[in-house]
């Protein structure tokens, strides 16, 4: 399933904080051009980011996990942050069955974005690269809860032997 039809991400890079506004359902299917946008901002200057979800219809373990893994992936000084603004209660619960809610800030009131220049981002790339997102994304929720690896264990499994057929591992 290509971005176009699923969902779709458009991004804003500001002073101190990223954006990352999702239009549509967040997945695995168009979770490699978020994360890479992710990783390459919070790899320099920029250690927070806002994720608003006023467009979103739905999200997966995966995009759950691509929120996960920023909010964790660098432990220095400051550590990162994650912000989640204007958030349906049922996206709120999703977050909170994963235990998310208790890592990043959930904020319940509207967020003004005037003033604020989003550009879409490209469609995601190779297979290959998605299925090594998918698993990062997991085995950041994973750290999260030790619920989640009851959860997700079986799933990191199944995708680590076909990633291993593939000869990706």
């Amino acid at each position: 399933m290509t971005q176009g039809r699923e969902g779709h991400y458009e991004v804003a890079v500001g002073d101190r904080a990223i954006y990352l506004r999702v239009h549509g359902l967040a997945s695995m299917n168009n979770c490699l051009c978020a994360r890479d946008f992710i990783e390459h901002e919070m790899a320099g200057a920029h250690s927070f980011l806002i994720v608003d979800l006023a467009d979103c219809t739905g999200m997966d373990s995966t995009f759950m996990g691509l929120m996960a893994g920023a909010a964790t992936h660098r432990r220095e000084n400051p550590p990162p942050a994650v912000a989640v603004v204007n958030a349906t209660p049922s996206l709120k619960e999703l977050l909170d069955g994963v235990g998310l809610t208790e890592l990043l800030l959930v904020e319940d009131d509207a967020f003004d974005e005037s003033g604020i220049e989003f550009v879409r981002l490209p469609d995601d790339g190779a297979d290959e690269e998605r299925l090594a997102c998918v698993r990062e994304a997991h085995e950041s929720l994973v750290r999260v809860s030790a619920s989640n690896e009851r959860i997700f264990g079986p799933f990191l499994a199944t995708l680590e032997n076909e990633m291993k057929e593939k000869g990706l591992l």
